[in-house]
């Protein structure tokens, strides 16, 4: 199994982009992430100092500590707490949403890219990234899509994949994410005359 996902939910994946694509002149492409897209490390070290450098305080008001029993206390907290947070699953909540969220739109349009999307005939290739572990998914859609769609469109596309991901089914929440995005590329980009398929239909696992 690769990101979770076996291969006979792969080649599932597979198949509703070729259903998806042969209702359009569109193309898509589905790229799933197995790793976190933000270490935690430097959230946690930081959430860390910031405990290490409040304690004092209160102690130094409500206590008769001295100065080096305080500085050592200041310490121990920093190295206990960092140390508690970079190396169990805690460290992942000192992420914030926003740093996820800038995160995988960055990789989105990396893969967007890298992938060579921006190179279809009609500049209308979608790509669908999946990041698990954030629960995130992004959609970038190229210009002649986009400009005729928006941003608003994918929200369902999105909402999908999420849905099953939540449930314990990826796979099936990207059969049914990449329906949704073939819908909206049949409407907006219909098949014509001599379509060929662009781009390969296997996911990525990354």
């Amino acid at each position: 199994m690769a990101g979770g996902l076996s291969e006979l939910e792969q080649a599932a994946v597979a198949a509703a982009i070729q259903t998806a694509e042969a209702g359009t002149a569109g193309e898509i492409r589905v790229v799933v992430l197995t790793r976190p897209l933000v270490s935690p490390a430097f959230y946690a070290l930081m959430w860390a100092a910031l405990l290490a450098l409040v304690l004092p305080w209160p102690l130094a008001l409500f206590t008769a500590l001295d100065t080096p029993m305080l500085l050592s206390l200041q310490a121990c907290a920093f190295v206990a707490v960092g140390a508690a947070l970079v190396f169990t699953p805690l460290g992942a909540f000192t992420v914030p949403r926003f740093a996820r969220e800038e995160a995988g739109r960055a990789a989105a349009v990396d893969q967007f890219l890298s992938l060579g999307i921006h190179q279809t005939r009609g500049r209308t290739g979608v790509l669908i990234l999946v990041a698990p572990a954030d629960h995130l998914v992004e959609v970038v859609a190229d210009e002649a899509i986009h400009a005729r769609v928006g941003h608003e469109a994918w929200e369902g596309v999105c909402g999908a994949v999420l849905a099953g991901a939540r449930a314990g089914r990826l796979g099936d929440g990207l059969v049914e994410g990449v329906a949704a995005a073939g819908r909206i590329l049949a409407r907006h980009v219909p098949p014509g005359a001599g379509d060929a398929n662009e781009l390969p239909d296997r996911m990525i696992v990354l």
